[in-house]
């Protein structure tokens, strides 16, 4: 009977579930056979059907080797724009956290040798030589035939001279997106100096400038005149440039290889001038013989103060970087001018007495604008390690140099002058 047999087979697979846990179909009856009590394809329980073998995925857990370490990630180099996970770490260096990670990079530090040069100062003949036959009051003065400048007449203190740049930096949050940063720079003075002196065969002659009626008048003081007048002469120019700057910097746009900064600070410059001569000169003709001294000495000081604005804009490939800087700065440029001037004469028996003293102090405030311009190159030797080159130009508005005061006339020009500098840089740079 067919209800008969169909209950001993449901028997038989209660009986069997109970006893082993899995349901057994009869292997003589194909009709409980199939999908309906097979486990569906991919399931993880791994129950197959009656009959069959464990399901793929149960064949692979069960060879799988759990022995062996994971394999571990490739880490990211930093110096390739493709690979770095973040641009700011190929253009900037790991990024900085809280927490003690070597790779961290949060603050900066550099230092630069700089070869530069400053504007050259025309200045006017201090010291003159020429031939005696021109005779008194013609001989090696200005303007007359044969007559040749020995200190001045010519451009002067354009020559290129050694400085320092040191430059640093920290950022305020750990994506590098605000910063603060401040530099340093200085050109070493340069100077030229004159040491002269009249023996009693040779034309030394040191130029002086009155006002008669109105008439400005060349008056020749001899160092050194033939059979007349034997002395010493000592002449020196020299300027000395310095500046800095203390910005907020703040990211403004950002791809993977390259980035465009903002700055927005405080820039300070300093250039000192300064022009002088001293002379002595002993003999004349009785009864003038005697003594004749004197000097003159002109300085002055530019200091600015202002606001600086400029872009700084950074990017590169593998190891190489290139940076471009443009900045300009408002603000007032305090200038101050000091002159002193002196003759006296101290005949044979008479008491010393002085021709000319003069003494001038002029401060002077003027509006004045700097602007500055450069591209520097770096090469990372190490995540936290780079060498640099660069080149950078400075441009300096109303400034006044002893050197323009001075003229063929007994009073000073006051006039202002642009100001240039051009400095090579070669340094290194750690960042942390």
């Amino acid at each position: 009977m067919d209800w008969f047999k169909t209950l001993l087979v449901a028997g038989a697979a209660l009986w069997g579930t109970v006893g082993t846990g899995r349901a057994q179909a009869p292997p003589d009856d194909d009709r409980f056979r199939g999908a309906v009590f097979a486990a569906p394809r991919g399931d993880t329980r791994f129950l197959p059907a009656a009959g069959q073998g464990p399901l793929p995925g149960e064949e692979a857990v069960r060879r799988a080797d759990f022995t062996q370490p994971p394999v571990p990630a490739q880490p990211t180099d930093i110096f390739d724009a493709g690979d770095a996970a973040q641009g700011r770490e190929f253009v900037f260096g790991p990024e900085a956290c809280p927490c003690p990670d070597p790779r961290a990079t949060r603050v900066w530090f550099g230092a630069e040798v700089l070869l530069g040069t400053t504007r050259s100062v025309n200045i006017a003949p201090v010291v003159t030589t020429g031939p005696a036959a021109a005779g008194l009051l013609n001989a090696a003065a200005i303007g007359q035939p044969g007559t040749v400048p020995l200190f001045g007449g010519r451009r002067m203190l354009g020559d290129w001279r050694g400085g320092l740049r040191a430059e640093g930096g920290l950022w305020f949050d750990r994506a590098h997106d605000a910063g603060a940063v401040a530099r340093f720079y200085s050109l070493y003075s340069t100077s030229d100096q004159l040491t002269g002196a009249g023996n009693g065969l040779n034309v030394v002659n040191v130029p002086q400038f009155v006002a008669l009626g109105g008439t400005v008048v060349q008056v020749p003081a001899y160092v050194g005149f033939p059979g007349l007048t034997t002395g010493t002469v000592s002449a020196t120019t020299q300027t000395m440039f310095a500046g800095g700057d203390l910005n907020v910097r703040l990211q403004t746009r950002q791809g993977r290889a390259w980035r465009v900064d903002a700055l927005l600070g405080y820039r300070q410059l300093y250039l000192r001038d300064e022009l002088g001569y001293g002379f002595t000169a002993t003999g004349g003709v009785p009864p003038l013989a005697g003594l004749v001294t004197g000097g003159q000495s002109a300085r002055t000081r530019n200091e600015f103060y202002g606001g600086n604005l400029g872009v700084l804009a950074t990017a590169g490939g593998q190891r190489w970087l290139v940076e471009g800087l443009a900045a300009v700065a408002l603000g007032v440029n305090a200038s101050a001018l000091d002159f002193d001037r002196s003759v006296v004469v101290a005949a044979t028996g008479v008491p010393a007495v002085p021709l000319v003293a003069t003494s001038t102090r002029d401060p002077m405030t003027y509006f004045g604008t700097v602007a500055e311009g450069g591209v520097r190159i770096g090469y990372r030797v190490t995540e936290h390690a780079r060498l640099t080159v660069g080149y950078t130009a400075l441009y300096w508005n109303n400034v006044r140099r002893a050197q323009d005061q001075v003229t063929l006339s007994p009073a000073l020009t006051g006039a202002t002058t642009h100001f240039f500098a051009h400095m090579l840089s070669c340094g290194a740079e750690l960042r942390y």
